[in-house]
């Protein structure tokens, strides 16, 4: 499934997780679907690779990721760019605007629904 493009550039997506691994299918269905990944792991690697990549459409956050780091995460990316979209499917993300936050958190990222799910926020970008 690939997105429509709008010739505009490829989605970006910023994923936050604290162990790649099992989000790994999921990011290789996004990178298939023609959307550029990036993943953090901290508050430090997700400002990097933020104003590095000069932002990103999307972050999405892995179910492994502590609350604590989710609010450092959210809140740092939030107030540069307050319209930044956001996925999760794990930490609520409940003070955030409805239309552009995606709470997945009754998928399994590595789950074809999961991804299927995560595909259609974004297209919807």
């Amino acid at each position: 499934m690939t997105l429509p493009n709008d010739e505009r550039q490829p989605l970006q997506v910023l994923a936050l997780t604290a162990n790649p691994k099992p989000m790994n299918a999921l990011l290789a269905a996004l990178r298939q679907a023609g959307i550029e990944v990036d993943v953090a792991s901290d508050l430090q690697a997700a400002r990097s690779s933020f104003f590095g990549s000069g932002g990103h459409d999307c972050l999405v956050i892995a179910p492994d990721v502590r609350p604590g780091m989710v609010n450092k995460v959210v809140k740092s990316l939030g107030h540069v760019a307050p319209k930044l979209a956001m996925a999760t499917f794990g930490a609520n993300l409940s003070e955030r605007a409805v239309i552009r936050t995606a709470q997945l958190g009754g998928f399994h990222p590595s789950s074809r629904a999961g991804q299927g799910a995560l595909l259609r926020f974004l297209k919807n970008l």
